[in-house]
């Protein structure tokens, strides 16, 4: 935040603009990466295992240009409605710990775990933390949590811990029960294929 200043006020107009376009392309060289990253991972890790196992480099290079507007587009309009850094940082963390963390642990201390539990859990969490509503991208409280801030209307029932915690038991039970249906494949055995 100070550099900026700085650099409008304390030097010329050649160096200041100098300055800014450095700033400038170093936050665009980690938006054009994250971009691409998530692009790649939604090509490789949802596209070629889920819909298409049989593409080629070709095929995966179109899917990804396609993510990659798909992705700058979603991040664009996201970066326009929300008014804080601090909270769309809080944001993601609270999705990494109500959606992500739940597939993480299954993942590591599971041996048992499948894909249809982790989809299923994946779901149970997505539904019951949206459920609560997300004021920071305007999305309506959905579910009737109990205690609800008659002032605010903030729910203050531990929503997103509910969410983490039937996520992770989603994913054992219906991993247990579809353990015939689909045979857990373990980390080891992912990572010599």
């Amino acid at each position: 935040l100070v550099l900026p200043f700085v650099l409008r006020y304390l030097t010329g107009p050649v160096v200041a603009s100098i300055g800014l376009g450095a700033l400038a392309a170093a936050v665009m060289s980690s938006v054009d990466s994250s971009v691409l990253s998530a692009s790649s991972m939604g090509a490789w890790n949802i596209y070629r295992p889920l819909v298409n196992p049989s593409a080629d480099s070709v095929t995966l290079a179109r899917v990804i240009r396609r993510l990659v507007l798909i992705v700058g587009t979603a991040a664009t309009l996201i970066a326009l409605q929300v008014q804080s850094v601090y909270a769309l940082w809080f944001l993601c963390s609270d999705f990494v710990y109500c959606i992500l963390f739940p597939q993480l642990v299954t993942a590591l201390f599971d041996t048992r775990a499948n894909r249809y539990g982790s989809i299923a859990g994946l779901a149970v969490s997505f539904a019951l933390r949206f459920g609560g509503g997300e004021p920071v991208l305007g999305i309506p409280r959905l579910f009737p949590y109990p205690m609800i801030d008659p002032g605010s209307g903030a729910v203050l029932f531990p929503f997103r811990t509910t969410a983490m915690l039937a996520g992770l038991l989603t994913i054992v039970a219906v991993s247990r029960f579809t353990q015939r249906i689909c045979p857990p494949r373990p980390l080891a055995q992912l990572a010599e294929e």
